[in-house]
């Protein structure tokens, strides 16, 4: 941010727009930071201050008797204005259809998610306005402009984008551990050689640690795995105060539980206490350390005005394991759950190794397996039915026994279809994309009403690099 500073003043001195030598430096700024959490966190500041006081800015130099003044005795010109625009763009999509052979929703699709003019054309009329190359009846058309695009292209899109054909990603399935993260940890040296299927549970709560321990067993004892569980004594620089020895005493209590639970299961455990000053580090590290092929941790919400700046622990781990994250929230024992709904949006890699999940899970305890797709109304039954085949041909691949249905409904309110479905399900698996925020793990709107109302248990299923 200093080098953003430095870079308007120095733009000033030098008698260029104090905006244009921010906008230069904030490109040197992007290729310097690259993707992380610094990025992530300037990101945040910009778009919850800067750009807040940028359009305040802008509407204190706005003269409104003016604006509506040039609005009413000169609509022709400002109507001439937005029809260019509209109409070049347009043209455009189409020279674009022809050239790739695109149909007419890819083009029209394509055409309203151009249209838009909002950021760049605002800075290009704000410094023309400054210089005195555009006049202000100017910058006021420029202004309606902004408004009537940035309200038409979104508005566009969700019509036309329905109606888009939805493509067949080749994924090859049948590999009975499709949940498996395939990276470089399949090159790594084990005992025997090869990989064990390991999933890593995080307990923390004793009123949720039995649940989580079952779902892990039932796994682990369904793939011949290994069971780790995991308890996480957070810790500072003073090893020595008295609270920490109470809480490792109580971790190794709760580990001792999890023998036990385990045993029930009659599975292989290997319980692990570990001192961290941060608790999703030591759940990654131990993770990656571990090789685990799966974690498991309990459900918890945001609290607290530090979790809500900047994440919570699941955010965190999301974020940075090398292998699948399971976050559960069970109102009921694992070996109870017999129906298990599966949203589907579309046909990726990534969607079909939650479905493997499920698969998975459901093998464990004869379960049935449910997947939902929710399509546009504006979707033809034909396109229905296409996709309806293209998922039943790849699920198919893999040969298990699980009861596995598929279910296809044509609706534009998806979270309350869902909703409605859950209520005859006894589990939900929903998948997350790792897109981070510096308000932490960010889902899609969907996901978020949908894990407000939802009233069954639930798995969000993440994994890296997704």
């Amino acid at each position: 941010m200093l080098v953003v500073f430095l870079a308007s003043v120095e733009a000033q001195i030098i008698h260029v727009d104090i905006i244009v030598g921010a906008f230069l430096a904030g490109i040197a700024v992007n290729e310097v930071v690259g993707n992380g959490p610094v990025k992530e966190k300037v990101e945040f500041i910009g778009s919850t201050l800067f750009i807040p006081f940028f359009f305040v800015d802008m509407g204190l130099i706005l003269d409104i008797p003016a604006f509506v003044s040039t609005i009413t005795s000169e609509f022709l010109m400002t109507l001439a204005i937005i029809a260019g625009v509209v109409i070049s763009k347009f043209l455009a999509a189409l020279l674009a259809k022809q050239l790739y052979n695109y149909n007419f929703p890819e083009t029209l699709t394509m055409w309203s998610l151009t249209l838009p003019h909002v950021a760049a054309t605002l800075v290009e009329a704000l410094v023309g306005l400054k210089e005195g190359i555009i006049t202000e009846p100017f910058f006021n058309d420029v202004i309606v402009l902004m408004l009537v695009t940035s309200i038409l292209g979104p508005l566009t899109t969700a019509r036309f984008a329905p109606l888009l054909s939805q493509p067949l990603n080749v994924f090859n399935g049948g590999n009975k551990s499709g949940i498996l993260w395939e990276t470089q940890e399949q090159e790594l040296e084990t005992e025997n050689d090869e990989q064990q299927f390991t999933v890593l549970v995080s307990i923390y709560n004793p009123q949720t640690e039995r649940y989580l321990l079952e779902m892990g067993a039932m796994l682990t004892k369904h793939e011949s795995g290994l069971v780790v569980p995991l308890s996480i004594v957070k810790a500072n620089f003073h090893l020595d105060e008295p609270n920490l020895t109470r809480e490792i005493r109580d971790s190794q209590r709760q580990l001792k539980r999890t023998q036990e639970i385990s045993q029930e299961f009659k599975v292989k455990t290997k319980p692990e206490l570990r001192i961290d000053n941060d608790v999703s580090q030591g759940i990654s590290c131990t993770a990656r350390e571990k090789n685990a092929s799966l974690i498991i941790m309990g459900w918890s919400q945001k609290t607290g005005l530090r979790a809500r700046l900047f994440g919570s622990i699941i955010d965190s781990v999301f974020w940075s394991s090398h292998c699948p994250v399971a976050v559960t929230r069970l109102l009921e024992d694992p070996i109870d759950i017999h129906k298990i709904l599966v949203p589907v949006k579309n046909i990726t890699p990534q969607t079909l190794r939650t479905v493997r999940f499920a698969e998975l899970f459901a093998d464990t305890n004869q379960a049935s397996v449910t997947l939902l797709h929710i399509c546009s109304s504006l979707n033809s039954p034909e396109q229905i039915d296409e996709f309806r085949s293209q998922l039943s041909e790849i699920v198919s691949v893999d040969e298990s026994d699980v009861k596995l249905k598929i279910k296809v409904i044509a609706n534009d309110n998806v979270a309350q279809v869902i909703i409605r479905m859950a209520g005859s399900f006894d589990l939900v698996v929903l998948r997350s994309m790792r897109r981070r925020t510096a308000g932490g793990l960010a889902v899609s709107d969907v996901t978020n009403e949908v894990l407000k109302e939802l009233n069954c248990s639930l798995v969000l299923f993440g994994e890296p690099h997704s």
